[in-house]
């Protein structure tokens, strides 16, 4: 039989994260400042006092929000960057496309969205999302490259400038189309050959 104490240890980051999806969906659907603590916590299903009990205030919830989103981001891309080297192009253009439907999906468009209206009023939340999202994404980018240098498929001096780099090719104006809603879906064959371009501009910059 398991203890009080496990039980009781369990429920809370299970509550928390209850919390936070109902948080995500209310901070997408209305922004910031018209999010209402209520609204979240009929949402998540929880009382108001039990949102408290878990976060200081709205902003404090608004802030977990964006920590988790950028955490979910950055670990969905971990998971696809540990496969196998394998053919230059092909992997890279693999990423490419794995970079690109994330960086196009709607939860992380309106993150940037709201990091960017936010960002004046609550100075750390550009900076984590610059630091746990963007960054995170570069220095996964770096690794694996780093892992094409090692192998002698591709000369890579600066591994984070070069991933910097690489991410820039394949946004093109792709992401900031999204991001301000001029770019229409599907966006499919848009993001094939943007990162087919990428791919053959990095490629030929970093040939060994």
């Amino acid at each position: 039989m398991r203890s009080l104490a496990a039980t009781t240890t369990d429920a809370v980051p299970a509550k928390r994260r209850q919390i936070l999806a109902g948080a995500r969906q209310v901070f997408a659907e209305q922004g910031y400042e018209r999010a209402a603590v209520d609204h979240i916590a009929a949402r998540a299903g929880v009382s108001k006092a039990t949102v408290y009990n878990h976060f200081q205030d709205k902003k404090a919830l608004f802030v977990a929000a964006v920590v988790e989103s950028c955490d979910d981001m950055r670990g969905g891309l971990d998971r696809f960057l540990q496969g196998p080297v394998g053919d230059v192009e092909q992997v890279l253009q693999s990423i490419g496309e794995q970079l690109m439907t994330m960086s196009l999906s709607p939860l992380v468009v309106t993150l940037y969205r709201q990091a960017i209206a936010e960002a004046e009023r609550i100075p750390e939340i550009g900076r984590m999302v610059f630091e746990r999202g963007t960054v995170a994404v570069q220095e996964a980018v770096a690794s694996h490259l780093r892992r094409f240098d090692e192998a002698g498929a591709l000369r890579i001096e600066d591994p984070r400038s070069a991933a910097i780099a690489f991410v820039a090719l394949c946004q093109g104006d792709l992401v900031i189309r999204m991001r301000l809603g001029v770019l229409e879906r599907p966006v499919d064959d848009q993001v094939r050959a943007s990162v087919r371009r990428a791919v053959s501009i990095f490629v030929r910059a970093h040939q060994p």
